[in-house]
């Protein structure tokens, strides 16, 4: 038998919490079911009794500290993937939220979805619980649920919603791992440019010292250098520790962060991949938001947080206020001048043809399949890059170190 804390509500709407033994968490389910309650939260814990079981405060505690765990993209994406079959199978919302959150492993998306049937049972709507926890489900989310209860769409409105969030997600792992073995080689490449520089070096230097000769002026330069950085290492290091604890705090700032935004666009290559990544979530999330019914207007301004970059984000906020004076969509994108010409061009072919949703989405297909190849591209070409500038360090740690043994060799002959 396991022992069970829960948090459910009678029929008068009073909170109970307590705790009960049970064979599993659906044989707990039923019983509490049976006596009239409804359940909003059911803990299971291993080894323990009802006499050890921790108070309402101590559940609070437990819970705060999980919020600052972030859910992933893939969690959500299957949350809604679940929420939806469950709704088109005629589960009723609060049973279908219930049932999946004795399922979730990941403890805070656990704790939102129990604590939107709390509100549910409260009388708010759906859209409103979401609403209520805005880090795990953005203002893209929250809205397309608020328009798929006033339509009716809900189930349709998830799976769409799933999709999304799964293709980002698909698209986001794929970046990292391509990023991955490069940042190793970084990594490995910087430790051993500090060993050499910090304990291999110095060695030479004092066994050179002794020798009693002129060095060379390649190995003078370079000894030079390497002393000037173990002479200085400390101020070298708080010098950089401020200097991004510098940037980090402009960056928070609403002009530095804007400021920071520009820049990486215009990092070469980088900066074109990062634009195209960008684009392919706008078309995609404003593909959706249309398709579900949400106004142009109300829709771009939704998804101009989905951009993530505030460049971005102000040209698709003026883009909306071309739109609210009449302006057509693909003249207002053509105008801003952040859109390139293949999105001005499709959309206003969407517009033309009433199709806007499908060739967004089309849209955003390109520029995904662009961001992977180019990141593919890149990687290929970074381990060689790489490669040829570890070898040229080390080159010249050896002829820095062997040229005065040559020399040495020489007078001795």
């Amino acid at each position: 038998m396991t022992v069970y804390s829960y948090v459910a509500k009678n029929k008068d709407g009073q909170e109970i919490r307590s705790s009960m033994e049970s064979t599993n968490r659906l044989d707990a389910l039923e019983s509490l079911r049976k006596k009239g309650l409804t359940v909003v939260d059911l803990f299971g814990i291993e080894g323990g009794d009802a006499a050890s079981m921790p108070s309402a405060e101590k559940f609070a505690g437990k819970r705060r500290l999980r919020l600052s765990t972030k859910v992933k993209l893939g969690d959500t994406a299957i949350f809604c993937q679940q929420l939806s079959i469950s709704i088109n199978a005629g589960v009723p919302l609060r049973d279908a939220l219930e049932s999946i959150a004795l399922d979730l492993e990941h403890p805070v998306l656990r704790h939102a979805v129990n604590d939107i049937v709390k509100k549910l049972h409260d009388g708010k709507s759906f859209s409103e619980a979401v609403s209520s926890h805005d880090k795990i489900f953005n203002s893209m989310f929250c809205g397309l649920i608020k328009v798929a209860e006033e339509s009716g769409q809900l189930p349709e409105t998830l799976q769409q919603l799933a999709t999304y969030l799964e293709r980002t997600d698909r698209l986001t792992r794929r970046i990292k791992s391509m990023a991955a073995y490069p940042m190793f080689v970084s990594v490995f490449f910087m430790i051993v440019c500090l060993v050499m520089t910090l304990f291999i070096l110095p060695q030479f230097t004092d066994i050179f010292a002794g020798f009693g000769s002129k060095l060379p002026p390649f190995t003078r330069v370079v000894f030079g250098i390497n002393q000037f950085f173990v002479d200085n290492i400390l101020w070298l290091f708080f010098g950089l520790v401020a200097l991004i604890s510098a940037i980090t705090i402009l960056g928070r700032t609403k002009a530095g962060a804007y400021r920071k935004d520009q820049l990486k666009l215009k990092v070469p290559f980088i900066g074109g991949c990062l634009h195209k990544y960008i684009l392919a979530r706008f078309c995609r999330s404003l593909s959706i938001m249309v398709h579900s019914g949400v106004a142009i207007s109300r829709a771009l301004e939704i998804c101009s947080e989905a951009t993530g970059n505030r460049v971005l984000e102000k040209s698709v906020l003026e883009v909306r206020d071309k739109i609210v004076k009449g302006n057509g969509v693909a003249y207002s994108l053509g105008q801003s001048g952040e859109f390139p010409r293949l999105v001005v061009r499709m959309v206003s072919v969407g517009e033309d043809s009433g199709k806007l949703p499908e060739v967004l989405e089309n849209v955003s297909d390109v520029y995904e399949d662009q961001v992977e190849v180019s990141i593919m591209t890149s990687m290929a070409l970074f381990e060689p890059v790489v490669i040829c500038v570890f070898g040229a360090f080390i080159l010249i740690l050896v002829l820095a170190i062997y040229l005065p043994i040559f020399s040495v060799s020489m007078n001795v002959r």
